[in-house]
């Protein structure tokens, strides 16, 4: 459908809703593709060395674009459930991107229920909270093996 300005409040919001739910699903169908692209190394079939070269060059993605892309691509195939309900429509790709973040094979379930119960945003301060976590962990075993300095 295509825009048309100064339509009644009840007709914007009706289409405004369309182009969401079209604006998503398309998302939902590039991770799914991108993932595809990646899986096969189709990008070589069509010229291109790396799939960061196809994504820059034949999709005009932004290097930080494709760069979550391969990230989540490559994370999906790590995290077969994940993949699964990312296919089925389950979850979508903001989610799915958030939980790639965190996520391992014996943690995915886990964070499939999260998302399941947890808005978009929920989810979002969840893995934060969750990466803070580890990172803090990850210092605090820096720390042990490092000498004290010795007292004056």
């Amino acid at each position: 459908m295509t825009f048309q300005p100064d339509l009644p409040a009840a007709t914007v919001d009706v289409r405004l809703r369309e182009a969401v739910q079209t604006f998503e699903t398309a998302e939902h169908n590039v991770v799914l593709w991108f993932a595809e692209m990646q899986r096969r190394q189709l990008h070589r079939d069509l010229g291109y060395s790396s799939l960061r070269q196809y994504a820059l060059t034949a999709l005009g993605f932004s290097p930080t674009r494709a760069a979550d892309f391969i990230r989540l691509a490559t994370r999906l195939d790590e995290l077969p459930r994940l993949r699964e309900s990312v296919a089925s429509g389950e979850v979508g790709y903001t989610k799915a991107r958030e939980i790639v973040k965190v996520a391992s094979p014996e943690t995915e379930g886990q964070w499939l229920e999260e998302a399941a119960q947890s808005s978009r945003r929920e989810l979002e301060t969840k893995v934060k909270r969750t990466r803070e976590k580890a990172r803090r962990r990850r210092a605090a075993r820096a720390g042990q093996g490092e000498l004290l300095p010795a007292k004056e």
